[in-house]
């Protein structure tokens, strides 16, 4: 945890949050703090700054936040992904938050289990998000997304630019031209049909390789996600 994240309706009105669980533990299992050291904090959406720690017990503390910084951007990069099994989607949501992107997209698909878009992870999602932006010391989080359909996700997309397929194929992983913005599209474990293939780049997808090796859903999100915001000059 590089950034004690708060709930905007933790925050009393003079500045002060009571936080137990988790993230209390850290500070006093991990972190070793005691009442009166600081802690680099911020609430969620608002900004970052500073959380001086008043009371400090098994699962409990007490702070008082300073926010000096308003809350970052985030890059203007959309994640999309096919269902996946919630574990590799706890994975995603993480490290798209840690990243600092704008959207995780879910986009079903033929090969992929239906069960996926029922899973008991769509109500707790957020606490995902909320870890990742906390690792990457950011108070700002990514939108969610869950499509019915990849037609549905298709048509809501086509008016995006930069839209990229990161596939098994034989073609560089670099740009044919520059963009302001992108969105990237992953499939899920089982990849895609050749139906599901053509439909993508007939809808303007524009083809990209990753290697020659088999990577995993979120491996190749990671890959895909560092090489196009260093494509954007954003790294």
């Amino acid at each position: 945890m590089n950034l004690l994240l708060c709930e905007p309706e933790e925050l009393s009105p003079d500045g002060r949050a009571e936080i137990s669980g988790q993230r209390a533990e850290h500070l006093r299992k991990i972190l070793k703090l005691n009442p009166g050291d600081s802690v680099t904090a911020g609430v969620i959406g608002r900004g970052t700054g500073r959380a001086e720690i008043e009371e400090l017990g098994p699962g409990y503390a007490r702070l008082k936040l300073t926010i000096s910084n308003p809350p970052e951007s985030l890059y203007p990069l959309s994640l999309a992904v096919g269902m996946v099994r919630p574990i590799q989607t706890r994975r995603i949501l993480k490290t798209a938050a840690a990243f600092g992107i704008q959207e995780v997209l879910f986009v079903p698909t033929a090969l992929g289990e239906n069960s996926y878009r029922e899973a008991k992870i769509w109500g707790e999602y957020r606490n995902f998000l909320v870890e990742g932006a906390s690792q990457g010391g950011i108070c700002s989080l990514p939108e969610v997304i869950r499509y019915g359909s990849l037609e549905e996700f298709l048509e809501g997309t086509s008016h995006r630019d930069g839209r990229i397929l990161f596939d098994l194929a034989d073609v560089p992983a670099a740009p044919s031209g520059k963009s302001e913005e992108a969105v990237i599209l992953i499939g899920s474990e089982r990849g895609w049909t050749e139906k599901e293939r053509r439909r993508i780049l007939d809808a303007g997808f524009e083809l990209r390789g990753l290697g020659r090796r088999i990577l995993t859903t979120e491996t190749a999100c990671t890959a895909a996600t560092a090489l196009t915001l260093r494509e954007l000059d954003l790294f």
